[in-house]
């Protein structure tokens, strides 16, 4: 029987399938670990990014107080989104920083040192309004264009009985000097017992609007329409008359707080408005709308006219602790703060940004702005600030001028009268239109028996081309005889008496050049005259050169609260000096 052959063997798997397939899963995997390679080092460039390997840095941003508490909620959103520049890691902090103070220090040292008592060094400030950059004009203080944040219209807070009286009469910034500072005005609008309108003007913290109302003011009074105000405009008489008028009777307000919203609180909380301490005060609407019920019995009255606006213009700092980091950064923020999302939550604040405006409230009605004003330049804006801070007085002044033969003396490269009309010309051309000025002369028998002459009546400047006439009468002057000072003081300062008035300085300012040589008149009698005065007026002297009588010149200005400068020539500045302090 045959046996089957028990041989089996494995056959061989093919070994190019095998290859094959390991070759795929080779390019697979290689594939695959080259993406994980690209990810991982794309990783590893966005975390070495992400590191900072320059470090942190902060931009310091000084804001007005009026927008810095918004501002410091939407930067530190800023800061939650991580940004890096330059390999920097950034945050932004803002702080409260007066603006007049800022623009105080950058005017002083645009590129330093920087006024540590205003909170860190700012690379970014942002001002209540443009004149505070406008003051900074050619300093170099400022890098690039400022951009606008936010902005609120500049109105006045009044209680809301006075908010309607001043509407229906249709009151206008060029009309608040003159409601401010003379008698029983708010009569004149309806509102009996109110007296005058009493404007506070804060200048403390969050007082932005006051300088932009006094540029209101200014540039409806010299008719300028929307601006901006130039510094010939600002230094004109009647500027600064309307300016000094507004200062003043702020002044004479006791107890106003010196910020803004210190003072928007006291006047809401007023029981009685009529018989307040004060009735209005200068605030942005935005003020006035994010003291919400607190200012339920007040409104945001807008005099008609262009209305200034706080614009808070963002300015990146050119100094040198502001960098290429810093700047970036300054410029990125003001882009984040651009976008819809922070935009919507400054309309929610009170501003307006752009087209977008806050809902209305009862006392602030947001109306649409038909004109706007342009801040006022920088030489103009600095021109009323220091109007304002140091404003001029007017008076009611008699001008009594010795035309006396020695007055013909030469003076240098005049004689005294040249000189002294010249001198006196000057600041006569400068005084305000709410002063009282009048022109007499005197020497003897200058108008029969009576040794003065009257050229020009005492009366208000903006009047009757008072300002011609007196420039004329000085320019046509000549040299005449003797002095006959004590009679001529006499008669001088009993018309200044009869005609005194009320609610400002009265005076005499007498100019001579010589000892009173007419017998007929004691000094004894020019005492007793001056005694029997019923009304305060004072006797101002300019006594020119070795004046003989000066000691008498001297006991009358005591005697009636006047001074007596004595200047050695009417060559020079020294009289003109003299007649700037005593005219003003």
């Amino acid at each position: 029987m045959g046996r089957h052959r028990n041989d089996r063997r494995f056959r061989g798997v093919s070994k190019g399938p095998i290859i094959s397939a390991v070759t795929v899963i080779v390019l697979v995997l290689g594939v695959i670990g080259w993406f994980q390679l690209k990810d991982r080092t794309s990783s590893q460039g966005t975390a070495a990014a992400g590191a900072c390997v320059e470090g942190d840095a902060t931009l310091v941003v000084a804001a007005d107080p009026d927008i810095a508490g918004p501002l410091r909620e939407l930067a530190a959103r800023f800061t939650e989104t991580r940004p890096v520049i330059r390999d920097h890691c950034v945050s932004v902090s803002v702080h409260d920083a007066d603006s007049a103070a800022v623009t105080g220090t950058l005017s002083a040292a645009p590129q330093g040192p920087w006024n540590a008592d205003l909170g860190p060094a700012p690379a970014l400030w942002i001002p209540a309004t443009g004149e505070a950059v406008n003051r900074l004009s050619g300093t170099g203080a400022i890098d690039g264009q400022p951009k606008s944040v936010a902005f609120s219209p500049v109105v006045v807070a009044v209680p809301q009985e006075l908010g309607r009286a001043l509407t229906e009469a249709r009151i206008n910034w060029q009309n608040l000097p003159a409601l401010q500072s003379g008698t029983d005005t708010l009569a004149e609008v309806g509102l009996d017992g109110w007296g005058s309108l009493k404007l506070a003007l804060p200048t403390g913290t969050g007082s932005g609007a006051t300088t932009s109302v006094l540029d209101a003011v200014a540039a409806a009074t010299a008719t300028v329409g929307t601006g901006p105000l130039d510094a010939a405009q600002a230094a004109s008489p009647r500027v600064t008359t309307a300016i000094a008028a507004l200062a003043n009777s702020s002044t004479a307000i006791e107890g106003a707080p010196a910020s803004t919203p210190d003072a928007l609180t006291a006047l809401a909380n007023q029981n009685n408005p009529a018989q307040a301490p004060f009735h209005a005060v200068p605030a942005t609407e935005q003020q006035i709308y994010a003291a919400g019920e607190r200012a339920q019995h007040l409104v945001a009255f807008a005099p008609s006219g262009a209305t200034p606006v706080a614009d808070h213009p963002a300015a990146i700092l050119a100094a040198p602790w502001v960098d290429e980091t810093l700047s970036r950064a300054a410029a990125q923020f003001l882009d984040f703060l651009s976008q819809p999302e922070q935009v919507q939550d400054l309309v929610d604040a009170g501003f307006r940004v752009g087209d977008k405006t806050p809902p209305s409230t009862d006392w602030t009605p947001m109306p649409p702005l038909v004109q706007v004003l342009a801040p006022a330049t920088g030489p103009a804006a600095t021109q009323l600030a220091e109007t304002f801070a140091s404003p001029v007085i007017p008076q009611a002044t008699t001008i009594l001028l010795d035309i006396s033969g020695s007055m013909g003396d030469n003076d240098g490269t005049g004689t005294r009268m040249s000189n002294t009309v010249g001198a006196l010309s000057e600041r006569i051309a400068a005084l305000p239109n709410g002063s009282d000025v009048g022109l007499w002369v005197y020497s003897r028998g200058l108008n029969g028996s009576e040794p003065y002459r009257i050229e020009v009546p005492t009366g208000p400047m903006d009047e009757n081309d008072r300002r011609e006439r007196l420039e004329t009468a000085l320019r046509s002057l000549r040299p005449a005889t003797a002095t006959s000072t004590y009679a001529s003081l006499i008669a001088a300062h009993e018309s200044a008496v009869d005609g005194f008035v009320e609610g400002r300085p009265n005076s005499i300012l007498l100019i001579t050049d010589g000892p009173n040589d007419d017998t007929s008149t004691t000094r004894e009698q020019l005492t007793s005259a001056l005694t029997r005065a019923v009304h305060p007026v004072r006797i101002d002297v300019v006594s020119i050169d070795d004046n003989s009588d000066q000691e008498t010149l001297q006991a009358v200005a005591d005697q009636t609260g006047g001074t007596l400068i004595a200047v050695p020539s009417t060559q020079g500045p020294a009289i003109g000096g003299a007649f700037g302090e005593l005219l003003l």
